[in-house]
């Protein structure tokens, strides 16, 4: 019974070992995985025959004989025949279990430095690679009382060959940009039951557990949405997880397009991408998409506006419906922002179902002369037709976006205290939005 306990606790103890292989199974690749487990397993049965090879050479010689137990008390009586324990039997049963110990401990550091290796492989950290944050290796060292709860990820191939074919990365970082790792995935294993295992390794290890899961890619929607709702699935704690797909990732955007040009330039394999430019096809693509704007959205009117940046900069997050992103360094106060303000008597009916709604940015398409809201990462609402007698308005609008790299506000307010002016006072909005407008950017990435 004591060796099939022992057998017993070993195989528990194994399994301890292996478990955290076994997770990653998917990750690191079949074959891997398998050699492993078959160490393992030789181990397992390497040590269990020395035991048993100890206990068969020792058991005989436990029988004590009654002269030895019963003795008087002051003498010193001699076991005699087999069943007397000599000397050269607990030396040889030493001998033994120390060869036991020696082998446990040498074969359970070498399946300990693979988990770690393989471990390792998937949790790599971006020490250095941006200008937003100073960002450390070690996890400890995390300012976790800055990160936020809402997340942002990218699954996506970069322009680096590993053995003929393009890596791929899954990137994930908060809102603030504080927490962020990066995985290097094997082209052959891009799929939704790995992508949901490495997100479950970094949501466990966050000591900021996110609210929000975002991301941008028309063309991993699928993938990505499938990987976030398994882990939230998966997770008591992350039952009121909210799984966004939307083109507002703009901390990840710009860690991304910091990778792009100081980091995967630097990489054995990298090959510049083409620049390409979305075609005709790709226009008539994107304008089957477009929807009217729903019935319980229409206003009585609209108004093309700025507002300097500097007020801009000063507004704050939770004040009004809508949202804020994070504002580019560097420009003065006074520079004018381009803006669309709603003017409308249901100003605050408006701007409730609005602030339900991602909203990504509002745009003027040129070639039908059509006024646009981005919403989601896949949805655009037809505003309205813009006269060819206010087109050039228009077009003045897309080119202030296009000189502070897309930035533009939107806003809602009441039509009783609008007035006619060209600049927008922010204090009299019911509602307000920065946002940053990604179109051409997305459909030239979605192309490569």
């Amino acid at each position: 019974f004591g060796f099939l306990g022992f057998g017993f606790l070993f195989f528990i103890f194994l399994f301890a070992q292996l478990r955290p292989q076994w997770s990653l199974q998917e990750v690191m690749g079949r074959s891997e995985f398998r050699s492993t487990l078959l160490h393992g397993s030789f181990c397992a049965a390497a040590m269990l025959a020395q035991f048993a090879l100890s206990i068969g050479f020792l058991a005989p010689r436990f029988h004590v004989s009654k002269t030895y137990l019963h003795a008087p008390a002051g003498s010193r009586p001699t076991p005699t025949g087999t069943s007397a324990i000599s000397r050269n039997d607990l030396r040889s049963g030493a001998l033994l279990a120390a060869g036991v110990a020696l082998a446990a401990r040498s074969r359970t550091s070498h399946i300990n430095a693979k988990v770690k290796k393989s471990q390792s492989s998937v949790r790599l950290s971006a020490t250095g690679e941006a200008p937003l944050v100073v960002k450390t290796e070690d996890e400890a060292e995390v300012n976790w009382s800055k990160v936020s709860n809402e997340w942002e990820i990218d699954c996506f191939s970069r322009p680096v060959l590993r053995e003929g074919k393009k890596m791929w990365e899954l990137m994930v970082t908060d809102s603030n940009a504080v927490y962020r790792r990066v995985a290097q995935m094997k082209p052959t294993r891009v799929n939704s039951v790995v992508v949901q295992k490495l997100l479950t390794i970094f949501i466990e290890e966050a000591k900021v557990k996110p609210k929000v899961i975002r991301f941008y890619r028309k063309v991993m929607k699928n993938m990505l949405s499938v990987a976030a709702y398994a882990v939230k699935d998966g997770s008591e704690e992350l039952e009121d997880l909210e799984i966004v797909p939307s083109r507002n990732c703009h901390m990840l955007r710009l860690w991304l397009t910091y990778r792009e040009r100081e980091v995967y330039p630097r990489m054995a394999g990298y090959q510049a991408p083409k620049k390409r430019k979305p075609t005709n096809v790709t226009a008539e693509l994107v304008k089957l998409a477009y929807e009217r704007l729903p019935n319980k959205l229409i206003v009585e009117s609209w108004s093309l506006s700025t507002a300097p940046f500097g007020e801009l900069r000063r507004a704050k997050s939770g004040e009004l419906p809508g949202d804020l992103c994070r504002l580019p360094p560097g420009v003065p106060d006074k520079d004018p922002v381009a803006g669309v303000v709603f003017l409308t008597r249901r100003d605050e009916i408006i701007a409730a179902l609005l602030d339900g709604k991602e909203i990504t940015s509002v745009r003027f398409d040129p070639d039908n002369n059509e006024f646009l809201l981005d919403v989601g990462i896949d949805t655009t609402y037809l505003i309205g037709k813009i006269p060819a007698e206010n087109r050039d308005g228009y077009l003045q609008f897309e080119r202030r976006k296009k000189e502070l790299g897309g930035l533009h506000f939107f806003a809602v307010q009441n039509l009783q205290k609008s007035r006619v002016a060209e600049t927008q006072k922010l204090s009299e909005v019911t509602a307000l939005w920065t946002l940053m407008d990604y179109t051409m950017q997305d459909e030239v990435t979605d192309m490569n």
